[in-house]
């Protein structure tokens, strides 16, 4: 998978992100930026408020969007997750 298909699933799975988004990528590649920039500058502290804040349905869509990327076994979509996502997120794990 590219990083513009994987920024563009983020988004339609969390339209919420779209200014937090559109502020990120607006000034390096657009929809192509890399999904490390993104899942790590983006994706990552909106899952660092939904655990501050106990937001737990939306925790709940997060950890199943993280599942339903790893489960793909795609090379990329791992190290993106893995790297960028859960290696910022794992102090509040």
């Amino acid at each position: 998978m590219k990083s513009k298909e994987l920024n563009q699933l983020l988004i339609k799975k969390f339209p919420n992100l779209m200014d937090d988004y559109q502020r990120e990528v607006q000034w390096q590649e657009g929809d192509e930026t890399g999904s490390h920039v993104v899942y790590g500058d983006v994706f990552s502290p909106y899952i660092i408020k939904c655990l501050d804040g106990r937001k737990n349905i939306e925790l709940e869509v997060v950890f199943e969007f993280l599942e339903a990327m790893l489960l793909q076994k795609d090379e990329y979509v791992t190290e993106v997750i893995a790297l960028s996502v859960i290696e910022s997120i794992r102090r509040f794990l």
